[in-house]
């Protein structure tokens, strides 16, 4: 018997990761299994003339090649509501191109052979002619007056427009005694996890259940997708998690081999798999980030900041892809961050291009929001000669103000110290003596530099999640859950919750997220709600299944105990537990709760080769609760680190002909041990009242801060009357060059 595991830095249980017993899709196989090969467009834009299959379809060991010819009318649809307009449905992806090629990378045809290298090799022998068009090879272009049309029968490149407003902007700009003013980009990036995407579907003949392994993150949506796409019953369609090998937003979404995979095993009536090379993930996974800014800021001359103005252009790729139009979405909600602006006006517009459809990647939207409005504030700062950290400070909202909301704009803050916290991170980087050792090195030739960044992170984002808690007669119990565990260590933290409200040892629970079939619905892990979502339904799960308990022995709930399959109440008394039934619980969450955090960087920069060096860097979230408070500071750590990749080195990089040049990790580079300090992790405890367990999201806090701030220092390491800091990555030649014109 023991309890009190909330809070508790219990070690992850998921060691398979590191052991080497980790079953990943790669590592299932079926008898009779097929092998598919996508066959990819190898132009941005361009009519399909003909496509010729014969030559390898003649190819030993080739049992079929299938072009959008073979399979129904049908696209990938969008995943959440809030995502979608009446008008996304002009720009969704069908699984196989038709008539046109939209991107270098789509699928035009798929070749399925008895091996995957003879699949492979039969690939390159699928003749596709191709009538080249004109290329939309940037986000500014996309909406110039004559551009090309990447969806010629939609008539524009503006997938949407995502206005917000709040308080009168006009008025608040005319009584402003400073008006700064800059276009910032934020650039083209992804996720690479180490375990591409992957796919296994097989169908059962006696059952009629067509089961895939390889499903992560959003499993039941992905089963209702393929539902209405294969035209099949939801219930015949089983979807499998194995083990992932790591998500960050990419892994997991519906994409055109999920439909494919399926669909050529219902076709064959043979098991089907298909494996992404780490060149196609370049190409064929959603990228993320791209946008440029046009924001303006008034304030006073004390540095108040009184109201901005923000225009944006982002990137969504050649397709709608199962985020709708979130990349739109996202930075517009993020733009006020946790200030107190009398008055907005933010414009963000989705438009297309001919490269690789863009989705959502750890920290989306807030991490392009945070980044141009944290440098726009150090920019006032500069103009104000204030002490960036001073301008926070005078700004930031503050404890008694909360809940906050900038109504009519979809944006609440529930909980929280947004000053405390600021503070916090100052104190435990020691500011002031950073600021006096900066001086000296400064003094000694070094170009050194400290950068903020303050921000607010979305989470826990609804509508609901369920858990039942299953007995078993040995004493254990199963909790059966559908969110996803994408190397979260959610197997753990959702293992804590349910052994201290159970009031069981840890080792008496497992956590089950791996089969659609042990649950009826589920929405899954990203926007760092699984915890919150998941957590709160286990916890209301074990309140029902210790309800059900004490009340077949009439007594109180709190009364009772699990002891060796049995369950006793205090005058010993006992009913075998697997009489019990199961408990049940559902978490709803009708609005998403927002986060603060902060991030502190020191950098110095190399005046020869313009190479920038991180010295120092430090993450602050509250998370409201800590359930598993070290493996919210890997969390954080590891956010961090993709944030400084995403800050100084990684780039997904296009020619003017659509042609990516980023598509193996010679060309994409991203950190080592090499460019990553020991990031400085500082969790803050402030409990959400929204929620039974008090939490909020966490995972994603450590990126979302992490480019500002690197940005800002360098700013700051180049001096106040150095060059524009506007877009990232900061690499060496454009550090060099910003040098040359200090």
């Amino acid at each position: 018997m023991t309890s009190g595991y909330i809070g508790v830095s219990v070690e992850r249980d998921d060691l398979a990761f590191l052991d080497g017993t980790a079953c990943y899709v790669a590592d299932v196989d079926r008898e009779g299994q097929l092998y598919a090969r996508v066959v990819r467009s190898p132009v941005a834009h361009a009519r399909i003339l003909d496509i010729d299959v014969a030559e390898a379809l003649a190819q030993p060991g080739v049992v079929a090649v299938i072009t959008a010819a073979d399979i129904p009318e049908t696209r990938i649809p969008i995943r959440l509501p809030m995502a979608e307009t009446p008008y996304t449905h002009l720009f969704l992806q069908p699984p196989l191109a038709r008539e046109v090629v939209r991107y270098v990378g789509e699928p035009v045809a798929v070749v399925v052979a008895s091996d995957p290298y003879l699949a492979e090799d039969a690939a390159e022998l699928v003749d596709v002619d191709f009538d080249e068009l004109d290329v939309v090879s940037d986000i500014l272009s996309a909406t110039t007056q004559g551009t090309p049309l990447v969806h010629a029968e939609a008539g524009t490149n503006i997938v949407a427009t995502v206005p917000l407003g709040y308080g009168d902007v006009e008025a608040a700009f005319a009584r402003a005694d400073v008006v700064i003013r800059d276009r910032l980009r934020m650039h083209r990036h992804t996720a690479v996890p180490m375990e591409t995407r992957g796919l296994l579907a097989e169908m059962d003949h006696g059952t009629g259940v067509l089961t895939l392994w390889g499903a992560a993150k959003v499993k039941h949506f992905t089963r209702s997708a393929l539902s209405s796409m294969l035209g099949i019953e939801r219930h015949r369609i089983r979807l499998v998690e194995n083990h992932v090998g790591g998500g960050f937003g990419v892994r997991g979404e519906p994409y055109p081999e999920d439909f494919l995979v399926a669909f050529l095993a219902l076709r064959l009536g043979r098991p089907i798999k298909w494996i992404e090379d780490r060149a196609e993930h370049f190409v064929a996974t959603n990228h993320a980030r791209e946008q440029e800014h046009d924001l303006e800021i008034a304030a006073t001359a004390d540095g108040r900041l009184l109201a901005f103005r923000d225009r944006a252009w982002c990137d969504q790729g050649a397709y709608v892809r199962s985020q709708g139009i979130l990349p739109a979405l996202l930075p517009a909600l993020h733009l006020p961050g946790p200030y107190r602006w009398e008055a907005f006006s933010v414009e963000t517009r989705g438009v297309l291009t001919n490269r690789t459809p863009v989705g959502t990647y750890r920290g989306p939207g807030m991490t392009e929001a945070t980044f141009v409005r944290e440098r726009m504030l150090d920019k006032l700062a500069a103009e104000l000669r204030l002490d960036p950290a001073e301008l926070r400070r005078r700004n930031l909202i503050r404890p008694g103000e909360l809940p906050f909301s900038f109504e009519p704009a979809p944006i609440t803050y529930e909980s929280g110290d947004f000053p405390a916290g600021f503070e916090h991170l100052l104190d435990e980087v020691g500011y002031d003596d950073l600021c006096k050792q900066r001086q000296v090195r400064r003094a000694s030739g070094e170009h050194v530099g400290i950068g903020f960044a303050a921000y607010t992170e979305i989470g826990a984002i609804g509508p609901f999640e369920e858990a039942r808690i299953v007995p078993r007669s040995d004493g254990r119990f199963v909790v059966h859950v559908g969110v996803a565990s994408l190397g979260q260590g959610v197997e753990t933290v959702l293992g804590q919750i349910a052994a201290e409200k159970l009031g069981v040892p840890m080792d008496a629970v497992s956590i089950d997220h791996h089969d659609t079939e042990k649950l009826a619905d589920g929405f899954g892990a990203f926007a760092s709600r699984s915890t919150t979502l998941a957590g709160n339904a286990v916890a209301l799960a074990a309140e029902d299944l210790r309800a059900k308990a004490a009340a077949r022995l009439d007594v109180p709930a709190g009364e009772i105990r699990f002891v060796q399959g049995q369950v006793r109440e205090p005058s010993g008394r006992t009913i075998p537990l697997a009489e019990v039934g199961e408990g049940r619980g559902r978490f709803d969450k009708p609005h998403p709760t927002f986060s603060f955090g902060a991030a502190l960087s020191l950098v110095s920069i190399d005046r020869e080769t313009g190479l920038v060096k991180v010295l120092r860097h430090a993450v602050l979230h509250d998370v409201g609760r800590a359930v598993n408070p070290e493996l919210l500071r890997r969390q954080l750590a590891g956010a961090a680190s993709q944030g400084i990749g995403a800050a100084l080195l990684e780039e997904l990089l296009y020619d003017e002909y659509g042609q990516p040049q980023s598509t193996i990790m010679a060309d994409y580079r991203m950190p080592t041990v090499e460019e990553l300090p020991d990031i400085e992790v500082i969790v803050e405890e402030r409990p959400n009242t929204a929620n039974p367990l008090g939490v909020k999201g966490g995972g994603e806090s450590g990126m979302v801060g992490t480019p500002a701030a690197i940005a800002n220092a360098v700013a700051d390491a180049l001096g106040v009357e150095g060059a524009r800091v506007w877009r990232l990555p900061l690499t060496p030649d454009r550090v060099r060059e910003m040098l040359r014109h200090h």
